[in-house]
């Protein structure tokens, strides 16, 4: 056993399965992106790529220019993409460790043909088109601007063309994301005849490259599905009823200890603000687990933990580093026992959407927002 209080185990039998679910939906020219933005979707970043790479996985996806550093230490000939922004200060580093970087925009462009002359290397992008989403993107009306803009810029060499889609994940109306798509490929068409026909074209989520195959085309990046998780109620409920051939395990599962456990009469508060009471004299134990390791204080006196194969009710308000749960039903709990916040144990399940419906959000943000210093260990 190991010496965690509170810690993330990876499982890497389950992210190669899902990975391999993924990859045989795809044509054999395009090729699996692994998004490993933030810190892997709390998955943790290194894990996520060992296990990656050892399932054939050779391109990654991240925010930042610090983790595609760190990406490359580990990968030295794999292809990585940044897919957020990139300080100007920075850009010299993304050429000399030949990473890709997203583009959309004069200023960008114009600085890459800058370090490119300065360094005497073609410097590699991929340049974003603006279909619907309004973040990242090179508008339709600016498209012209900077097709020319690109034609001068001799040491920009562009290697990708993407987009983003906003609303992929609702299959029930497809309308919105096919004009995206359609968008996207007339934008490509005005690059194709400008001369700028880059290698990778992309645009397929994980949504979408589970139920839409036509927008695969030679590149697709895989997200949260890859983590076993899916986009939506409604890409999962549609791969359900349709027949979908998509078979996604959770990769992730989150455990802390028992610190404590005592004995408390009824009518006794529990924690801050009194805000709860012990409702019949039972027991409690102390979790060292609190909203510092991302456990959202939106779960106090909401949500369950399991241990020994019972579900245990958080009492009272999640504390900054502990909580306390009900464990009058455990046989025999004991100091240093496994709590899993997020996770099987026996007959019950607790899920990252089962906590996102607790605390009114999405399974991206509970998972993304576990503390990156707790230890991750695959399993």
């Amino acid at each position: 056993m190991h010496a965690h209080r509170t810690w993330v185990e990876v499982s890497a039998r389950a992210l190669g399965s899902n990975i391999a679910s993924l990859q045989a939906l795809l044509d054999p020219e395009a090729r699996f992106c692994a998004v490993v933005k933030a810190n892997a979707y709390g998955h943790g970043l290194r894990e996520v790529t060992t296990i990656a790479r050892t399932n054939g996985v050779d391109t990654f996806a991240v925010d930042s220019i610090d983790d595609a550093l760190q990406l490359r230490e580990w990968g030295p000939s794999s292809l990585i993409l940044v897919l957020g922004y990139t300080m100007f200060d920075r850009y010299k580093d993304a050429l000399r460790a030949n990473i890709h970087l997203t583009l959309y925009d004069k200023e960008g462009i114009e600085r890459a043909q800058g370090v490119g002359l300065e360094l005497a290397r073609p410097f590699p992008a991929h340049i974003k088109i603006e279909t619907g989403t309004n973040r990242q993107g090179v508008h339709p009306q600016d498209q012209d601007d900077i097709i020319r803009l690109l034609q001068r810029s001799t040491m920009v060499r562009v290697e990708g063309l993407s987009t983003h889609f906003a609303n992929v994940e609702d299959s029930r109306n497809p309308e919105f994301a096919t004009g995206q798509y359609l968008k996207f490929q007339k934008a490509r068409s005005r690059f194709v005849d400008a001369g700028i026909d880059p290698t990778w074209k992309h645009c397929a989520c994980s949504a979408a490259i589970i139920l839409y195959p036509q927008t695969h085309l030679n590149f697709v990046r895989a997200g949260i599905s890859m983590y076993g998780l899916w986009s939506s109620e409604i890409v999962e409920d549609t791969v359900r009823t349709q027949g979908f051939s998509c078979d996604l395990q959770p990769v992730l599962t989150w455990k802390s200890r028992i610190a404590q456990v005592k004995t408390v009469a009824m009518g006794e508060p529990i924690g801050y603000g009194l805000s709860e009471a012990m409702k019949r004299s039972g027991r409690i134990a102390v979790v060292p687990v609190g909203y510092w390791d991302g456990y959202d204080r939106g779960f106090s006196s909401k949500s369950e933990v399991l241990i020994k194969g019972t579900r245990c009710k958080v009492l009272g308000r999640v504390c900054m580093n502990m909580m306390m749960v009900d464990v009058s039903q455990v046989a025999q709990p004991q100091k240093e026992d496994e709590v899993i916040l997020l996770g099987t144990d026996g007959l019950h399940r607790i899920s990252a959407d089962d906590l996102a419906k607790t605390a009114q959000t999405i399974s991206y943000e509970v998972v993304t927002r576990i503390n990156p210093l707790l230890p991750r260990v695959i399993v």
